[in-house]
C-alpha cells in the first residue's frame, strides 16, 4: 500500500486554513486548531463556492465534509422512528402493560431455558465473587493452565516443524 505524500511546496492558506495537496489529488485542510480534514476536489470546490463572499472579505471559513447518503438515510429513519414513537407512545405503553405481554415474559422467565440462563448467571456471579475473595488460588490455577497450554503449543509447533523437515529428505 502506498503512503500518501503531502506536497508541502504547493501548500497555501485559504480562509485561515492550511491547504495541501497529496499524491492522490485530495486536499488536506488543516484549521487553526490542528484538525485535518481530507476532501476530494469536488468537496473542496463546493466549500470554496459556498464561502466565496467570506473569502473576498478576508474572513476565516470552516471547511465541512458533506454527509454521505448512508448517514442521511440513517438520520431520516431515526427521526421517523422517534416521531412514530412520540405519536403512538400511549399505544406502546398499553402494549407493554397488557396482561398478555406480561404472561409471555413470565412464561419465558419460568421456562426451562430461562431457568438455565438464570442458573448460569448466578454461577458466574458466584465465581466472580470467589475470585475477588481468593485471588491467590485463582492466580495459581491460571498459571498452571497457561503453563499446560504453552507446553502443548510448543510441542505442536515442534511436530509441524518435524513434518516439514520430512519433505526435505
Amino acid at each position: 500500500m502506498k503512503t500518501e505524500m503531502v506536497n508541502t511546496l504547493n501548500s497555501s492558506v485559504i480562509g485561515g486554513n492550511l491547504v495541501q495537496l497529496d499524491n492522490k489529488n485530495r486536499y488536506h485542510v488543516t484549521d487553526k486548531n490542528g484538525k485535518t480534514k481530507i476532501l476530494t476536489r469536488d468537496q473542496f470546490e463546493k466549500n470554496i463556492e459556498k464561502n466565496a463572499d467570506k473569502l473576498q472579505t478576508g474572513e476565516d471559513i470552516k471547511f465541512k465534509k458533506p454527509m454521505s447518503f448512508f448517514s442521511k438515510a440513517m438520520l431520516t429513519l431515526l427521526g421517523a422512528g422517534t416521531i412514530a414513537g412520540i405519536i403512538y407512545r400511549k399505544d406502546l405503553l398499553k402494549f407493554f402493560k397488557s396482561s398478555q405481554t406480561k404472561e409471555v415474559i413470565n412464561n419465558l422467565v419460568n421456562s426451562e431455558s430461562g431457568q438455565q440462563i438464570k442458573k448460569a448467571s448466578e454461577n458466574i456471579k458466584d465465581t466472580v465473587d470467589d475470585v475477588i475473595k481468593n485471588p491467590k488460588t485463582y492466580a495459581q490455577k491460571i498459571d498452571g493452565f497457561v503453563a499446560k497450554w504453552t507446553e502443548k503449543g510448543i510441542n505442536g509447533i515442534g511436530k509441524v516443524v518435524d513434518f516439514i523437515k520430512g519433505f526435505k529428505k
